[in-house]
């Protein structure tokens, strides 16, 4: 029961190079937060927004992805990881959306034990300015009603920017999953199920 929690909860001797990173650091944000604190060093150097990004590991940002997280799993799929999401290609950059105003959006996150989650964007005092309606009728915040953009800095994107609200929303589905990778699905034929990591499986046997 100890190595099943030191696996869980993560310690020094399972580091996350081997076993991948635990719930915990998708829950209190620990990956996006070294990433921001990085890209403000980085201006605070006088670089700009896309040199800034264009400095983030891409293990980092891999780190800062739903798709690591051992508790997306479920415990009755079975099957490696590359098995549900694919295998990471790349990373397209950081997404920064942006409402007509040129006002910062900020896509809210999708909680660990979510399958689906409502895409709302919010701004930097977490006021809802934009989403993806149910109902398109009754909508107020829709995405071309508020007129969002997406602008990728780093990555495979840097410097692309959209305006389509098609692509808009596709971008802003996927930043729910936290960093935005291009995934291959089509050579282990994964069905985008997640499953969980060494570090979940581990946990499992130990603890039962």
């Amino acid at each position: 029961f100890i190595v099943a929690g030191t696996m869980w909860y993560g310690s020094a001797t399972t580091p996350i190079e081997l076993f991948g990173p635990t719930r915990y650091q998708w829950d209190q944000g620990y990956f996006q937060q070294e990433i921001d604190r990085r890209v403000r060093a980085g201006l605070a150097e006088n670089l700009s927004l896309s040199e800034a990004w264009s400095k983030i590991p891409e293990k980092l940002a891999f780190y800062d992805y739903i798709g690591n997280n051992p508790a997306k799993g479920g415990l009755f799929r079975a099957g490696a990881m590359d098995n549900g999401d694919g295998i990471a290609v790349g990373w397209l950059g950081h997404p920064i959306f942006k409402d007509k105003k040129g006002h910062e959006l900020f896509v809210r996150r999708m909680p660990t034990f979510f399958e689906t989650f409502p895409v709302v964007l919010v701004d930097e005092e977490g006021i809802v300015k934009a989403d993806v309606p149910f109902r398109r009728a009754e909508s107020k915040y829709s995405v071309e009603q508020v007129g969002v953009t997406v602008e990728f800095y780093g990555g495979e994107l840097d410097g692309v920017s959209f305006g389509d609200p098609a692509i808009v929303k596709k971008y802003a589905r996927r930043a729910q999953l936290g960093e935005i990778f291009e995934l291959d699905r089509a050579t282990l034929k994964s069905d985008g199920v997640f499953r969980s990591s060494p570090r979940g499986w581990f946990t499992f046997g130990h603890a039962t």
